[in-house]
């Protein structure tokens, strides 16, 4: 029953924000590339070395490190959807052309030969010096090396607790248990050809646990944690020297105007549906009508920016931003440039966002952009539809009323409607809502 009760409080407050002024319209979610922030231009084939730390920790971090930069699609991960978010899908791009994985990178098999052979230590903070000579005996541009360190500390933390004792409320105190980890990582990118450090950073994460009476279980021990910051400092260093994927909200303009607002309400649901071949149909039969629309302009901008056509994106987002001086059409114009510069340099790394061409079949234009009517009366009602448009010609046959048809033609005040079967016939406009 308690569970019940908290599903219905929780709808009654989305219900009501729904009806606020800063409630949000639809949005398409999507996961777009972002480049690194160190470049290593001329990379191709990367060694991770075994880096230098307590237990096995080094190695561990090395193999963590190689999974991601093998990752193709680092980054795209679960998204929250469905009403109030409580169900989960995999996250998608939009975008063509696009990876993470732009280095080769070199198997521990012939890594540790080699070192082996040259008789080299197969950990630790590598020299310029030997980075260059290992690069040559390898055939690899650049060499990963570093170290690790971690630190732990347990603790106890006193807190406050209420219960209920003989129809009385009290307040008593529980000690639980805390532990603190960590783990910091010190590393750098050498150049094989001539020694130059590509890139050095230093990634570290704190980690804190806390088990108290009332729970289940006991405090995850200090190797888990460790193991744990380890993961996260892989990815965060992968993403440092290779493009990843991060996550993107992007929420459309509602259209208000009578005449637009149904087929721009049913193309901003395609686009949260991800069809975005037919929302763009559907806006770009808007904008065709009424060219100077802002918003439409800004709608057709973000369908291009989440497919990567970056110079389009620009062009709709700049005409928006010229017919409205709005923080959101600036903001646009101001992030698409920023997008078209991540271009040059994605493309530096070998990685060419392909064009994307909104695309529909002839048939689906027509259904797609084709007028909806819905019929007056209730389901108990049987209305009558004609095989001419005029009253006393034959009765192709009876619908309920309100059902909802596609037309196919209007014919004065009377509409030709699509009906089931392949047939059709003609309805008064007296009969529509």
């Amino acid at each position: 029953m308690n569970r019940v009760i908290h599903y219905l409080f929780m709808a009654i407050i989305y219900m009501s924000a729904a009806f606020q002024p800063g409630y949000s319209y639809k949005k398409i979610k999507v996961y777009v590339l972002e480049p690194p922030a160190y470049l290593l231009v001329g990379v191709e084939q990367i060694a991770v070395i075994d880096f230098e730390g307590k237990a096995a920790y080094g190695r561990l971090f090395s193999d963590y490190l190689v999974s991601q930069l093998l990752e193709n699609n680092r980054g795209i991960g679960m998204i929250r959807t469905g009403f109030l978010g409580m169900s989960k899908k995999e996250g998608v791009t939009l975008q063509k052309g696009v990876f993470t994985n732009v280095f080769k990178v070199l198997e521990r098999s012939r890594l540790e030969k080699v070192l082996s052979e040259q008789q080299l230590g197969l950990t630790g903070l590598m020299d310029q010096s030997q980075a260059v000579q290992v690069g040559k005996l390898l055939g690899v541009q650049a060499l990963i090396t570093g170290s690790i360190h971690y630190s732990s500390q347990d603790g106890r933390k006193n807190e406050q607790r209420t219960r209920k004792r003989n129809g009385k409320k009290e307040t008593y105190t529980v000690t639980c248990q805390t532990r603190q980890v960590e783990v910091k990582t010190s590393l750098r990118v050498i150049s094989t050809s001539d020694g130059e450090i590509l890139a050095s950073f230093t990634p570290a994460r704190t980690l804190k646990e806390k088990h108290c009476p009332e729970q289940e279980g006991a405090l995850p021990t200090v190797q888990s944690m460790v193991e744990s910051g380890l993961q996260q400092i892989a990815v965060e260093t992968a993403n440092s020297i290779t493009p990843h994927f991060v996550y993107r909200e992007f929420e459309f303009e509602k259209i208000k105007t009578n005449k637009f607002k149904k087929i721009a309400e049913r193309a901003a649901k395609r686009a949260e549906n991800l069809d975005v071949d037919q929302a763009y149909l559907l806006y770009k039969s808007l904008y065709d009508q009424d060219p100077y629309n802002p918003k439409l302009l800004y709608n057709l901008g973000i369908l291009h920016e989440v497919v990567g056509n970056i110079q389009k994106a620009a062009e709709f987002y700049q005409m928006a931003a010229q017919l409205k001086d709005e923080k959101k059409y600036r903001k646009a114009v101001q992030r698409i440039e920023k997008s078209a510069a991540f271009s040059e340099l994605l493309s530096a790394l070998g990685i060419e966002l392909q064009e994307h061409e909104f695309r529909a079949s002839e048939a689906a234009k027509a259904q797609v952009l084709a007028q909806k009517i819905v019929i007056k009366g209730s389901s108990e009602d049987r209305i009558p539809i004609f095989s001419e448009p005029r009253e006393g010609s034959a009765v192709v046959t009876r619908v309920p009323g309100g059902l909802q048809f596609r037309v196919k033609a209007r014919q004065g005040d009377w509409y030709l409607l699509e009906l089931l079967g392949g047939k059709e016939g003609y309805l008064h406009k007296n009969r529509v809502k």
